[in-house]
């Protein structure tokens, strides 16, 4: 059986593949507001003791400042319970010293106050090498579900919603105005079928799960445009003037050269996850579901969407033109008339 053939059967499905889309994203939703997004394994919910220096920094300073904050810790009981994350250079620093979840409270804000009036008395003091600087010590309590913020999500929500306006003013400029509405409707099922999955498997996410939305809706728009770039050409032959729409439509999608380009792509990812960082291995098995969710809705869902505006604007086209040629014509018949009449009305003159 050809590609084409294949793709005769899927064009006319529209309303299954609309379907299957809205039920993964519909649980994905559920599951997402339920337990939220997995976040990355490789982080924890942490406590932190932040030393802001407000002064220039050198060598000297970073040694005394760090010598003075563990000297507290180990005061307060948190003696090797910390992970020194900090760096010191410049002007404007800070040092970061990272507690478990799990580590007493009470001991942090009693480390906390005790580091902050150790830097202030050395900072004041004659021929410190702090002396003149300014410090800031605070405590926070950092959850990996706040990874997400809303106000990040918020923003990409806006950029999405601006690219696909653009994507959709280009592509009905360029192309067609019901081409435009189904690559947008098209990136737009191919998001949030990405996270959706995203949230179904479980797959761990930081905030790089906005790149792998972005990922999704321009690869789909792409793919988009390699259909309606070839549908453009084809569909001005009069071979494809004769079809039907459906047969027109299969015939002009790339399923080939899709379908090609999914699979080095994919192969692309799977290459990166496998020598990356956990964190990029993430990443990449996160993208791999976009690349999937957009090879599904370029490949099944755009075309099927497409068919049912294609024949309406056909109809409309044909309507069209049949009241233009009938006003033609009948111009055409009075002009006849008009001149049939015209020596008669001179014989009778005469």
């Amino acid at each position: 059986m050809t590609t084409m053939s294949k793709l005769m059967k899927t064009v006319g499905k529209f309303k299954l593949w609309t379907i299957l889309g809205v039920l993964v994203i519909a649980a994905g939703i559920l599951i997402g507001a339920v337990f939220g997004f997995h976040a990355d394994p490789t982080l924890s919910n942490v406590k932190t003791i932040n030393v802001k220096l407000e002064a220039y920094d050198n060598e000297a300073r970073t040694e005394a400042v760090r010598n003075i904050c563990e000297s507290e810790l180990d005061k307060a009981g948190l003696k090797d319970t910390y992970t020194f994350k900090g760096e010191v250079s410049g002007l404007g620093n800070e040092v970061v010293y990272v507690f478990s979840e799990n580590t007493d409270a009470s001991k942090l804000e009693t480390a906390q106050t005790a580091i902050q009036n150790s830097l202030d008395a050395a900072a004041e003091a004659d021929g410190n090498v702090l002396k003149g600087a300014f410090f800031y010590v605070s405590l926070h309590e950092e959850k990996v579900e706040t990874v997400l913020a809303s106000g990040y999500l918020w923003r990409g929500a806006l950029a999405a919603a601006v690219i696909l306006v653009i994507e959709f003013v280009y592509i009905a400029v360029r192309y067609k105005l019901n081409m435009g509405a189904t690559a947008a409707a098209t990136s737009l099922l191919s998001v949030l079928l990405t996270l959706a999955i995203v949230a179904l498997a479980r797959i761990p996410v930081t905030a790089s799960v906005i790149y792998v939305a972005a990922f999704a809706m321009l690869y789909s728009a792409f793919l988009c445009m390699l259909s309606f770039n070839r549908m453009r050409e084809n569909f001005k032959t009069d071979e494809y003037k004769g079809m039907p729409a459906d047969q027109a439509i299969a015939s002009s999608v790339p399923a080939k050269v899709i379908l090609l380009f999914a699979v080095v792509s994919a192969a692309a990812l799977v290459l990166v996850g496998a020598v990356a960082v956990a964190s990029v291995r993430w990443f990449a098995l996160a993208a791999l579901t976009a690349l999937a969710s957009g090879t599904y809705a370029s490949l099944l869902f755009m075309p099927a969407m497409y068919l049912p505006l294609k024949k309406i604007s056909d109809k409309k086209e044909a309507e069209r033109a049949r009241y233009d040629y009938k006003k033609g014509a009948s111009k055409k018949e009075g002009k006849e008339t008009a001149k049939t009449d015209a020596p008669s009305d001179a014989k009778a003159a005469d």
